[in-house]
């Protein structure tokens, strides 16, 4: 679950962008029992509210910095480099959550404190305000790149939000959706969004591309014969690597069930390797993820399969963490899963260990710049680490959260500061 290298829970190294002050209210929820897709119940809560405050802060903004997203991009790089007047480069991360009801929850502090947002209460697998899209970050660079959500599933009607900054969205208009010239709007459903090299990619009943995530053009690119649903759509940009989940559900023109087809030239052409195993992606579009760390590929929801090759060859993992896993993301150290309130660690995405527990049910984690954070279940508690071992809470705006289906989870390196008001 990217960005997750773009949506769900990857880290990127970013351009400057121009973020408001990070301020929040002291109140935050904690979730007691776990989603449907855990197994066993709930760990108690090892959470330490002490470390939720943070000291007040303001906020800068830098100019100009070189763009990297690959999947074992070290933050230790982006600190070195350098900006146009020859000082360093100073990076913060900037995690963002995404929930049903166009909800986000966003830090830029390393997770002490979060800011909330929300465009609808509804709830659900397929209504207009349905999360599977996910979120992905990307675009040209040089000021142009966005945060992008897609929402709606199974539903007449969707949308599409921006961000430059992660905190404040905008549902985007019908001008921002062009085909043939014409602006069409976007009242259709989303089922993935992603990052690749200098463009996003909205898949839909139309695909759409964009620049900067603001004007979108449909474009002619479909996913291969037999691919009857889209179940969860990865960008790695550094990589060239677009990945998608998807299903067959008829059996025309591919064996029903669940497999996972790679493109290295935005969707044109999709390649299809041999030995996986659907098992592996099975309630990819509900939990699980994928993830890319050099030419390793992850797929895991339970059971994992593994690729050393991007794809093309497939082996099987099974159940390396003993239950269900929710998210996959990486750092500089390699793969990382989150299974319950359990993170584990795996170097190459074949031997797993326990590394550390957050005390409260996680539906997804990221790493960037040096700090983890990662999201209850259901959106009420938002947790962050220096180490993924020892875990504690931030500090949410929200006095009385709402519970959330949260759907995807990123983290990214940015240039410039975040300190709280």
């Amino acid at each position: 679950m990217l960005f997750r290298n773009l949506p769900r829970s990857r880290e990127l190294l970013l351009p400057a962008l121009a973020l408001a002050g990070c301020a929040a209210a002291p109140e935050d929820g904690e979730l007691g029992s776990s989603e449907s897709s855990s197994t066993g119940p709930a760990p108690t809560s090892t959470v330490d509210p002490a470390s939720s405050s943070a000291p007040e802060t303001t906020q800068t903004e830098t100019g100009g910095a070189t763009t990297s997203t690959s999947a074992d991009a070290s933050s230790d790089e982006s600190a070195e480099s350098s900006g146009s007047s020859g000082a360093p480069v100073e990076t913060m991360p900037v995690f963002v959550a995404l929930a049903d009801g166009g909800w986000t929850a966003s830090s830029c502090d390393r997770g002490l404190t979060w800011t909330t947002n929300a465009f609808s209460d509804e709830q659900g697998d397929h209504t207009q305000w349905t999360g599977f899209g996910g979120l992905a970050y990307g675009g040209t660079g040089n000021g142009a790149n966005a945060f992008v959500a897609g929402l709606g599933w199974g539903s007449e009607g969707g949308h599409i939000l921006r961000s430059v900054d992660g905190r404040s969205w905008e549902d985007l208009p019908a001008d921002s959706f062009v085909e043939d010239g014409a602006a069409i709007g976007y009242a259709i459903y989303t089922s993935g969004v992603a990052a690749i090299a200098s463009e996003l990619m909205i898949f839909s009943q139309r695909v759409w591309s964009s620049q900067d995530g603001d004007a979108w053009t449909s474009v002619d690119v479909s996913l291969p014969p037999g691919a009857e649903q889209l179940r969860q759509l990865r960008g790695f940009p550094e990589a060239n690597l677009l990945v998608a989940s998807v299903e067959s559900q008829s059996g025309s023109n591919h064996p029903q069930g669940h497999f996972v087809v790679t493109s290295d030239d935005g969707g044109a052409t999709w390649n299809e390797g041999t030995g996986y195993t659907s098992s592996c992606s099975d309630p990819v579009q509900h939990w699980g993820d994928v993830e890319l760390v050099g030419d390793t590929l992850l797929v895991g929801t339970g059971d994992v399969c593994r690729s050393l090759d991007r794809g093309a060859t497939w082996e099987l993992v099974a159940m390396p963490t003993g239950e269900a896993i929710q998210d996959l993301f990486h750092d500089d150290e390699g793969f990382l899963a989150v299974s319950g309130s359990r993170i584990f660690r795996s170097a190459d995405g074949a031997a797993w260990s326990e590394l550390g527990d957050a005390g409260v049910p996680l539906r997804a984690a990221a790493w960037a710049d040096g700090a983890y954070a990662a999201v209850s279940t259901m959106g009420t508690t938002l947790v962050h680490s220096d180490d993924a071992i020892t875990w504690s809470a931030g500090t949410v705006d929200d006095p009385a959260p709402v519970e959330r289906w949260v759907r995807d989870f990123i983290g990214v390196a940015i240039e410039g500061e975040c300190v709280t008001r």
